[in-house]
């Protein structure tokens, strides 16, 4: 930390701390489950409660770290948990949440809300509501999913404006943020191959966003939480230029190679500097990692 404070001045110091806003969530949620993408004909995902991917009461919690030159510093955490519903038994029930550790609430105080509803079998987005605080900004979107008439009624609350109510159309491609994170965990990359390119879309404030991501491989990699190599998916994704992004950059990112898919690490430069995120703690996984054995 005496590092970067005798070689970044305030003012920059401020001026990057900005730029963390994305990497709270709608880069760190929103590019993970950009992780595998999704093919057209994978839209309409049909899976029995015991076969998914997590279990109930998963908890996963995320170090959002950012570099100004050679060190890399965590800044914030991001932490998700899925239940199952306490209403209906066919609906899971998720919250996540972002902030900056107290050091950086100074420079650029982030406090983000999630929350979503999904069904299953087919995991289809139900209910979703985020609730943003980052320095001087706020907005708040709350999405109800109409699958009957195939709508999205969205209501859109920017600072002290007043709440904005529109309609978008609704697919079986298009989920919230949230949902995809679990949805996407769901698929079969048995048959992804180098470079097979995915597509998927994602409803985000009053527009939905279409993100491309390409396959690169397998890799072992390194990862801190467990203390050991985990046989891993990497993939690029293409990222939506912006006050983060140039346009040009592709985040590299990593999901354990197992019936778990959980993300693990993820890394990419933005305007200024560069960011990662990577697993830290976890809970009550559903399937051991696919950990390389030591030797």
């Amino acid at each position: 930390m005496k590092y970067l404070l005798n070689v970044v001045k305030p003012s920059e110091l401020n001026a990057s701390a900005r730029e963390l806003k994305f990497v709270f969530f709608a880069v760190f949620l929103l590019l993970f489950s950009a992780s595998a993408g999704v093919a057209q004909e994978l839209c309409k995902v049909n899976i029995e409660e015991t076969d998914l991917a997590f279990n109930d009461n998963e908890v996963l919690t995320y170090a959002a770290s950012y570099s100004w030159g050679p060190i890399f510093i965590d800044v914030g955490e991001v932490s998700l948990k899925v239940d199952k519903s306490k209403v209906e038994p066919t609906e899971f029930h998720m919250i996540a949440e972002a902030r900056t550790y107290k050091f950086y609430d100074t420079f650029f105080k982030v406090r983000d809300f999630y929350e979503a509803k999904f069904t299953v079998p087919n995991i289809r987005s139900l209910y979703f509501h985020r609730n943003i605080n980052e320095g001087n900004y706020s907005i708040k979107n709350t999405y109800t999913f109409d699958w009957t008439n195939n709508k999205i009624d969205a209501v859109i609350e920017k600072r002290k404006n007043p709440p904005k109510t529109l309609e978008m159309k609704l697919d079986d491609c298009t989920l919230d943020v949230i949902t995809y994170f679990y949805y996407l965990r769901n698929l079969d990359f048995s048959d992804a191959y180098p470079d097979k390119v995915y597509t998927l879309s994602i409803v985000l404030d009053d527009d939905i966003y279409n993100i491309k991501c390409r396959f690169l491989g397998k890799e072992q990699k390194k990862i801190k939480a467990v203390k050991a190599k985990v046989n891993c998916l990497k993939f690029a994704v293409e990222v939506i230029a912006g006050s983060v992004f140039k346009g040009d950059e592709k985040i590299i990112l990593w999901i354990s190679d197992d019936k778990n898919h959980v993300p693990l690490e993820l890394e990419s430069p933005i305007i200024v500097g560069k960011v990662k995120g990577r697993l830290m703690r976890y809970e009550n996984l559903k399937y051991p990692l696919n950990i390389v054995t030591k030797k």
